[in-house]
């Protein structure tokens, strides 16, 4: 196991790993100034995530159904990102522009507290260097059709880098939707409690599980 993850791994370019974090940071760093000016044309689409999330949130979803939308979700989304490696330069630009978009959908669902330390948050511990990989594959393969050399790296056809999608980028986005779907559940029940309707079914008492 640690030498075909060593394997996929020696595909994968460190320098343009840090790369790929680098612009998601830059668009991370000047999402609450976007925010505050009011940016319109670069708030639409997270300010409308940020507002399906809090919907979706309050929704009670059945467990598994939960589990599956959040993993389809991010795995459509890192998915494009890693497509987006055909087109050139636009691999940099989503890395900015997911962590721009990441950036204000944090800042407006918690008000501007512990922004760069919800970075660190269980969830993002996975999700965060599964985008990075998309990213960095994405960039990679770009780079073979521009005429300029970054740094050197081991050059791969594309499906390789899909393989590397699948067996590493999945298994952890499969992980954080199970974090991740578990927390809300768990934040949902304690809201009930703090709210006095603790005695409430959940979805799987109203699906007789």
């Amino acid at each position: 196991m640690i030498d075909f993850i060593s394997t996929q791994f020696s595909y994968i370019s460190f320098q343009l790993f840090l790369i790929s974090i680098l612009l998601f940071i830059i668009g991370y760093v000047v999402a609450p100034t976007v925010y505050y000016k009011r940016i319109d044309f670069l708030l639409a689409y997270p300010l409308w995530m940020a507002k399906k999330i809090e919907q979706w949130s309050k929704k009670e979803w059945n467990p598994y159904l939960l589990f599956a939308f959040i993993l389809l979700l991010n795995s459509v989304s890192l998915f494009a990102n890693l497509l987006s490696g055909i087109i050139p330069l636009l691999p940099f630009i989503f890395a900015i522009w997911t962590g721009l978009n990441v950036g204000v959908v944090s800042y407006h669902m918690l008000k501007g507290q512990f922004y760069f330390a919800s970075l660190f948050n269980p969830v993002a511990l996975f999700e965060l260097p599964a985008a990075f990989l998309a990213f960095t594959m994405a960039i990679q393969y770009n780079l073979k059709q521009l005429p300029i050399e970054i740094v050197a790296f081991r050059e791969a056809p594309f499906g390789q880098y899909l393989f590397i999608f699948i067996t590493i980028v999945l298994p952890l986005l499969l992980v954080a939707a199970i974090i991740e779907s578990w927390l809300i559940k768990v934040a949902q029940r304690m809201e009930r409690s703090n709210t006095g309707d603790e005695n409430q079914p959940d979805d799987n008492d109203k699906n007789g599980g």
